[in-house]
């Protein structure tokens, strides 16, 4: 049995398949995330997140591949864009929501715990 690949996922039956491969890795929800916190920049988005530079780059184009971010151009010297939801962005919002709820129910802070 050959694994499957990202492309498969997109094209699976499945629409949690097909979710998953469109945001199913940890810096594309951080990402997310912080757009629905009202982040916009690059800059913003870095300093939020500490991620390397071309991890957030790849993960924002992938984004806007996906219809979630689009990119909007605010400086043409020197060029620089912001992203902002879509439609679709908006529309993932109960799944950011559910992920909270989760996370705050069933995966509370060690010191939380204590």
């Amino acid at each position: 049995m050959k694994p499957m690949s990202r492309s498969d996922l997109t094209d699976n039956i499945c629409p949690v398949a097909r979710t998953v491969a469109r945001v199913g890795d940890a810096w594309s929800l951080m990402v997310l995330r912080d757009a629905f916190l009202g982040r916009t920049r690059f800059d913003e988005f870095r300093r939020s997140l500490g991620v390397a530079p071309n991890i957030l780059t790849d993960r924002l184009n992938r984004l806007v591949e996906a219809g979630l971010l689009e990119r909007r151009r605010y400086s043409e010297r020197p060029p620089r864009d912001e992203y902002r939801l879509t439609e679709m962005g908006y529309d993932f919002g109960p799944v950011m929501d559910a992920l909270t709820v989760f996370g705050n129910r069933r995966l509370p802070r060690a010191e939380a715990a204590a």
